[in-house]
Formats: C-alpha cells, sequence, structure tokens
C-alpha cells in the first residue's frame, strides 16, 4: 500500500526503525565511551547516572530489535512461521513479572483475570511481542498508582477474545482514539502500531476504545485455530 507521496507503509516502518537503532546505538556507544576513558574522572554517581543510561537504552533497544524481526518474519517469511497452542494466563504472567520494574517506577499493578482454557494458536515470539508492546504503551499512558486490568470477555470457539482496560492521562485521550498505521511521528504510538501489526497480521483482531470517564479499553481477538 503507498501512502503519502509514494512512501509505502513497509517504507515508513522500515525508515523508522532504522534511525531508532541507529539513534539507540549511538547513545549507548557515546556513554560507554565515557565510562571507559580514563581522562572522564568520573564520580559514584556520574558513573552510576550513565550505567543507568546505558541499561535503559540497551533494554529499549533489544525491545525495538526483537519487534523488527518479528515484523520482518511477518512480512516475509510467514510460510516458516511455526504455530503453536499457547496458553494465554502464562504469557500474561511471564510479561508482568518482566515489566516489574517499570510497573514498580510508577506504582502500576496488573490484574489477569483469565480463564484457563484461553489459549491462542499463533508464533509463540510474535504473541510475546504483542502483549509485551501492549504493557509498555499503557505503563506509559496510565494513571500513576492505577491497575491494568486483563479478562476473559466472551467464549468463543476460534478466537480467545480478551479485554484489557485501564485509566489513562487526560491529555492522552484525543490521541489515544486517532492512532494510525500510518502515523509514526509520535513515540508514544510506536509500540502499540507494532502491536496492531502483528494481531491483524497473525489473524487477529485489535479494537480499542475511550470513554467519558478517560478509561481506555483494548479487545483483542486472538486465534484458536
Amino acid at each position: 500500500m503507498d501512502i503519502k507521496g509514494g512512501i509505502s507503509e513497509n517504507e515508513q516502518f522500515f525508515s523508522k526503525v532504522s534511525h531508532d537503532l541507529r539513534g539507540s546505538f549511538t547513545s549507548i556507544l557515546g556513554f560507554s565511551d565515557i565510562l571507559s576513558d580514563p581522562s572522564e574522572k568520573l564520580n559514584s554517581e556520574e558513573i552510576s547516572e550513565f550505567t543507568n543510561r546505558i541499561s535503559k537504552q540497551s533494554h529499549d533497544t533489544f525491545e525495538l530489535l526483537v519487534n523488527f524481526v518479528n515484523w520482518l518474519k511477518l512480512e516475509n517469511y510467514s510460510f516458516g512461521i511455526t504455530k503453536e497452542k499457547i496458553e494465554l494466563y502464562e504469557v500474561f504472567l511471564d510479561i508482568k513479572n518482566q515489566l516489574q520494574k517499570k510497573l514498580s517506577k510508577k506504582n502500576v499493578t496488573i490484574n489477569i483475570d483469565i480463564n484457563d482454557s484461553e489459549i491462542a494458536l499463533m508464533d509463540y515470539e510474535i504473541l510475546h511481542s504483542i502483549i509485551n508492546n501492549i504493557f509498555i504503551f499503557l505503563i506509559k499512558v496510565c494513571n500513576e498508582n492505577s491497575k491494568i486490568n486483563v479478562n476473559s470477555i466472551r467464549r468463543n470457539s476460534k478466537f480467545s477474545c480478551l479485554e484489557i482496560s485501564t485509566s489513562c492521562n487526560n491529555n492522552d485521550s484525543s490521541f489515544l482514539q486517532n492512532i494510525d498505521l500510518r502515523d509514526l511521528k509520535n513515540e508514544l504510538s510506536f509500540s502499540i502500531i507494532f502491536a496492531i501489526k502483528f494481531i491483524e497480521q497473525s489473524g487477529g483482531e485489535f479494537d480499542f476504545s475511550v470513554d467519558q470517564e478517560n478509561n481506555l479499553n483494548i479487545r483483542l481477538t486472538l486465534p484458536k485455530q
């Protein structure tokens, strides 16, 4: 699909990811060079600051690389994707534990209430990326001291249907209502754009809404067959 002056969606994604990866590695290398240069004479506080920056940038870069690899997999190697039956509760719990540091920093809790029978027939790494991206996005936009709720919402023989909800900040609501796969300028949207793209290309559906009380509700429909 060509958009905005003939630039394809794929070309926009590739350009955006390439730009962000170059920026991330430039930062990591820059901080590392400072730490390894004996002439800098850094004190313990400065060393701690630079190591924390390297750690954060490394985690962000890793997540971006995983998304990029999965994007390439779905775009170009769909015939080689291995689909397996995956218990959704276990995936959500695993990602919740991995993101505990981000959750604690904002004092956000995740409540998972998913039926034990809920499964998805998908590539494990792609499903993991979808849920991880959604949680990262929600942690960014939700209020401090809030709760992210994950619930099974209806029975379906062909799909697992889940709802993820939280309270989001007032200044984000208009943006949330207008997220578009073609708009890659807003850094806040990048993780959720990957999630939407991965779900749709895996045969599922993604939908979200913001109600009058500024609660964000995401509905996931994931294939079982």
